[in-house]
């Protein structure tokens, strides 16, 4: 490649793109002559040998990186807004309204009941899923571009915040909470503006409930052990004074449209002023709580102030709602439209920024219920003889009391829980309710046990038990594990007395495992099992609560078309009619999780755009027609589902899958969250057999990085291989098999396989032993030749190229299968897929450049206890902070010398210059330092391209 770049008066990284993509142009032609020609790899390559020769700088590399990430920025503003568009607020409050509409037209039918505004059918949680790929200001930078703002794209290679801890991840969960709450404002103002257009009696008492929120940031113990109760429960007191402050700002913003010295506003004062005196009585208890160290004689201070009647105390809103329905009574329209919003905001949270989502997993509900039942650890709490005692053990429970003591000594983590549960509902917010979420849970006494501690701990009327359904054995065995809980009695009193049955499913694991296609139709599969389960044991009565925790990316269940994709994507007009047509009430919540779900809240335009786009969804899945033929056409739709699941279950099992992944790939990644993403694995080799250990988010952002996201792509053509004139003619009439196809359709559109296998060039030793052999870089002899002696008994390469191959011949069907359905991919490269490999060329260069620095690194002779092979391994797996961490300790530049000895023997040795390793350190391990720092900004570019982290 001829990259000589005039040194003035043109801009050094818009030429090396143009030359970047001239090569890329030209090299894809010789695909049809020789098909094994790899573009990126050959681009990856000339990158690298201009480097290395000096034609081009690291700097221009980073230019280029910083400019192709600008774009990449650019592209997904303009994505996102076509996804949640129009974002047109004026727009978006007259769709609202036509909602409200839709949904009383609707409610006067008999589809969502007597009262189709008062009951929360819509909710809406953020999670703390380490997504925080960008920083909080380039967060903003997007939403704002994508919002219509004229902002400039960052001037730095993009990073995330550092670091990122749980007190961020909360204050943004809190930020984006309060977006979401003034754009639900503004749809119960549009309910209660059309009733009164009306002359409907109710527009000034309607309470609008229809959409709810929750969180589980700082209540999500799911395989972690840094967040303390006190955190937990500071958390929640913080949540409740930032709730209140929202309130009075409210009122202020409200107060300030009446006039003064009129019945209204001595009312909104009188409601001020009560407000503002519990708001200080709460932040005098946050401060008690939030002394460091909270020793014994600290949190009796703080409970007691807590816990003794005070005449500021308030753990109700319910005396606040009474002053605003005086006020409501005979305010002038505008500001009595305003007041009902503010009511219903009230009515919906009480005190929380968000309904509580407590999580945790059996294994530590097991734990805690072994010692209640006096049972061994190897005896199967699954058993019939151990539900027999559980529904016992609830049938006769007495509850207990109990007090901060009680949570400060409990060790067990499940128990805790529900101690602080007990403490919350008691005397932070009576009118909240609390979800307990059970991960991995697989047998129906899981279930029963937290039955149990709710009744035991006396909140089982505010607390919804929700078992996790995520992996393949639970989503495959739901129908029975349904059977099996909703016969037991003493259950089904549970739920009516609490008036609903809770479960959530996982879109992150299931696809991980299952692949996401097969992971959707089993969730969907396990909705129509739900209801029919209901039904079957009589309990039609209550409402089902079904929460379908996906994210934003399209190997977590997130739709990429638009948001009506997403919504019913997650939820199909299907599913839905599963529970209507047995009259069963439906509560569906979903979640925006982390930094990539944050950001569709992080202006008002986005948010109101989110949620009116999420309203419309609510109504518009009945338009779908009834008779989609997927669901009728069931011999196709089984083999396909059979087939696909077992491409995937194969794959997650096979040895190139597992090296492509587990050995080397994590480096790729960012940290993005409190919560730590990546496993560290001995450089070894053995981290091959643990890749059913990498947590989703990774699992899938490594797929990303790679360039080929499988979890979703994958197996799609193989499933169809043979049933071509089957699929066609169902695609043709089928509304949920389009949908599928389609989110297919869009990944494999952003993925590339010679990308992947340019990866291999990385670890192959004809590569690295061919670069000076043709005397093109004599200059690269001696580290080339010691990276091919290392590379010996790798078969990182070879598993790559097997991998590549695998997916290649799935592929084939794919291909042929769509062009069949009208979905030809195109024959020209989008700028998309350009961008995508020049980012993975420039930062394939970089990785060569870093191998070849860490090459160069002379052989230690200040330490034994760590060789420089030690450290090409830590290279070649990527994990280059604890690499350069090691250099320079074996290389300080601030070594030791004779300053500060004053003795009368004369010395010649060490001299004035002792040991001092700064050259080395300036020419190789900073550099090192700082091109990995520019290798993740590129994978931040490229989790952009794809539209969204993991």
């Amino acid at each position: 490649m001829d990259s000589t770049l005039p040194d003035h008066g043109v801009d050094r990284a818009a030429e090396l793109e143009a030359l970047c993509r001239a090569k890329l142009d030209s090299s894809r032609g010789r695909l049809v002559d020789e098909p094994r020609y790899n573009p990126v790899a050959q681009l990856a390559f000339e990158l690298s040998r201009d480097l290395e020769a000096g034609r081009i700088t690291r700097a221009d590399l980073d230019a280029l990186a910083l400019r192709l990430g600008q774009e990449t920025f650019a592209a997904r503003a303009r994505a996102l807004h076509d996804y949640v568009g129009p974002v047109d607020m004026a727009g978006n409050r007259a769709s609202l309204r036509r909602v409200v509409e839709r949904l009383l037209a609707d409610g006067r039918r008999g589809f969502s009941g007597a009262t189709p505004l008062a009951r929360t059918q819509l909710g809406i949680v953020f999670t703390g899923h380490p997504t925080f790929l960008l920083s909080s200001v380039n967060r903003n930078k997007l939403a704002r571009m994508a919002g219509g703002e004229d902002v400039a794209p960052p001037d730095a290679l993009m990073a995330p915040d550092s670091p990122i801890t749980l007190a961020v991840e909360h204050a943004a969960a809190l930020s984006a909470l309060d977006a979401a709450k003034t754009a639900i404002a503004e749809f119960a103002r549009a309910a209660a503006d059309v009733l009164r257009e009306r002359r409907s009696s109710e527009w000034r008492s309607v309470a609008v409930g229809y959409a709810g929120l929750g969180t589980w940031i700082g209540y999500d113990l799911d395989g972690r052990t840094d967040i303390r109760w006190i955190d937990t429960f500071r958390f929640r007191l913080a949540e409740k004074d930032h709730q209140i402050n929202r309130y009075l700002g409210e009122i202020a913003r409200i107060a300030a449209k009446v006039e003064t010295d009129t019945p209204t506003a001595q009312r909104l004062g009188e409601l001020t002023a009560r407000i503002e005196r519990t708001r200080a009585w709460n932040a005098a208890i946050l401060d008690a709580f939030r002394k460091d160290p909270l020793d014994r004689p600290a949190l009796k201070d703080a409970a007691d102030m807590l816990t003794v009647p005070h005449p500021d105390a308030a753990t109700s809103v319910r005396p606040y709602i009474a002053l605003i329905d005086i006020a409501i009574a005979d305010a002038p329209q505008e500001v009595a439209l305003d007041l009902v919003a503010l009511r219903s905001e009230m009515l919906t949270l009480g005190f929380s920024a968000g309904e509580v989502h407590m999580r945790i997993n059996s294994t530590q509900l097991h734990n805690a219920i072994r010692q209640h039942l006096d049972i061994e650890a190897e005896e199967s709490i699954s058993s019939r003889s151990m539900l027999e005692r559980l529904a016992t053990f609830i049938r006769e429970a007495q509850p207990v009391s109990v007090n901060f003591g009680s949570v400060d000594i409990e060790q067990k983590t499940a128990l805790r829980q529900f101690v602080l549960a007990a403490q919350i509902l008691k005397h932070v917010d009576r009118d909240s309710t609390i979800r307990l979420l059970i991960a991995e849970c697989e047998a129906p006494a899981t279930v029963m046990a937290a039955v149990y501690f709710s009744r035991l701990f006396g909140v089982d009327d505010k607390l919804d038990v929700s078992p996790l359904f995520e992996t393949p054995t639970a989503l495959e065995s739901a129908s029975r594990f349904f059977d099996v809980l909703f016969g037991i009695e003493e259950y089904r009193q549970a739920v009516r007395r609490r008036g609903r049955l809770a479960i959530q499913t996982g879109f992150s694991d299931s696809g991980r495992f299952m692949g996401q296609i097969t992971a959707a139709l089993a969730i969907e599969r396990l909705h129509g099992q739900l209801a029919r389960a209901a039904e079957r044991h009589k309990l039609t009565d209550v409402e089902v609560l079904i929460f379908d925790t996906h994210g934003e990316s399209a190997g977590r269940g997130a739709h990429q078309g638009h948001f009506e994709d997403r919504a019913f994507y997650v939820m199909s007009p299907w599913a839905r009619r599963q529970f209507e047509s047995r009259g069963i009430a439906l509560k569906h919540e979903i979640s925006f999780q982390g930094g990539d779900g944050f950001t569709y809240f992080e202006t008002p335009e986005l948010a109101l755009a989110c949620i009116t786009r999420l309203l419309e969804a609510e109504v518009a899945w009945r338009d779908q027609s009834a008779n989609d033929p997927f669901y009728s056409n069931t011999t196709f739709s089984f083999d396909f589902f059979r087939r696909l699941a077992s491409f995937h279950s194969k794959l997650l099992d096979d040895h190139s899958y597992h090296r492509a992944l587990g050995s080397f790939a994590q480096g790729l990644l960012n940290e993005t969250g409190s919560r730590k993403s990546r496993r560290q694995f001995d450089v070894s080799g053995g981290e091959v057999h643990q890749v059913r250990r990498i947590r989703a988010i990774p699992h899938n952002a490594i797929l990303q990085q790679l360039g080929h996201p499988s979890t979703v792509i994958a197996g799609f053509g193989t499933a169809l291989r043979g049933d071509e004139d089957r699929f066609i003619e169902t695609f043709a009439k089928s509304d949920r098999l389009r949908r599928l196809t389609s989110h297919v359709v869009h990944m494999k559109r952003r993925s590339s396989i010679k990308a992947l296998a340019a990866f291999s060039t990385l670890f192959d030793r004809a590569f690295w032993s061919t670069r000076p052999y043709a005397g093109a870089e004599p200059h690269l002899a001696e580290p080339c030749l010691f990276i091919t002696q290392l590379l010996e008994e790798d078969d990182r390469a070879a598993s790559l190229n097997e991998l590549a191959v695998k997916l290649r011949l799935d592929a084939i069907t794919l291909h042929r299968v769509l062009d069949l359905a009208g979905l030809e991919l195109g024959k020209s490269v989008s700028d998309n897929r350009e961008r995508l490999d020049m980012l993975q060329a420039v930062r394939l260069a970089l990785l060569q450049h870093i191998i070849l620095m860490a090459a160069r690194v002379p052989k230690f002779s200040t330490r034994n206890d760590i060789s420089r092979e030690d450290i090409m391994e830590l290279i070649f797996s990527l994990r280059i902070s604890e690499a350069v961490a090691l250099l320079r300790d074996a290389y300080p530049v601030n070594a030791l010398n004779m300053e500060g000895y004053a003795l009368a023997e004369p010395f010649t040795y060490p001299g004035d210059a002792p040991s001092n390793y700064a050259a080395l350190t300036r020419t190789l391990i900073d550099p090192i330092e700082k091109t990995y720092k520019t290798i993740l900004a590129i994978g931040t570019a490229i989790a952009l391209e794809c539209g969204a982290h993991g």
